[in-house]
């Protein structure tokens, strides 16, 4: 009876030590982030892409770096290594009766900057992703200070979702090209 009521107290102690894990405050991530947070996108990547989002009435700037944006067509996919594709997502700017603001190409005005989702390829990564893998992409989500929005460990999301992407699009679902089926 007393080992039983102390297994008891053990497991309600290790329940209660994990909520407390899961909620705390920085978020840390399982594993390593292989992909890293660019905080000079902004100035060293090239923009190859803004769309309004509309679903979730928000602008997305797409930018990549030098690898990246060497990919100008589909004949030259896939990306290479090192390729890194930065989208930004930002609150479109509104005017005082709350209409949003559009710019001379019809996009919308870009407010606050509310997250920014990085790909970075590598050889070899995306094993970790299981059956959930795109090609060689890792993924990682952050807030504009650098800190995670999602940690390493949530992304194999992600890769799911850029799976319907498909292979020819070596998993991107836009970039420079015309958006694919679905997307």
């Amino acid at each position: 009876m007393k080992t039983t009521k102390s297994l008891v107290i053990c497991a309600g102690l290790l329940a209660a030590a994990t909520v407390a894990a899961l909620w705390a405050v920085p978020v840390e991530p399982a594993e390593p982030d292989r992909v890293g947070f660019p905080a000079d996108y902004q100035a060293k990547y090239e923009v190859i892409r803004v769309s309004n989002r509309p679903k979730a009435v928000s602008l997305g700037t797409i930018y990549a770096n030098e690898r990246a944006a060497s990919v100008k067509e589909m004949g030259q996919l896939p990306y290479p290594e090192g390729s890194v594709i930065v989208m930004e997502w930002a609150e479109p700017l509104k005017d005082s009766a709350g209409v949003l603001l559009v710019d001379a190409n019809g996009l919308w005005r870009k407010g606050k900057v509310v997250r920014i989702d990085v790909m970075r390829r590598e050889r070899g990564y995306g094993e970790a992703y299981g059956g959930k893998r795109v090609g060689e992409w890792e993924f990682a989500s952050y807030k504009t200070d650098g800190s995670y929005f999602q940690p390493p460990a949530k992304p194999a999301a992600c890769a799911a979702c850029h799976q319907e992407a498909g292979a020819e699009r070596d998993f991107v679902y836009r970039g420079r090209f015309p958006p694919g089926e679905g997307n």
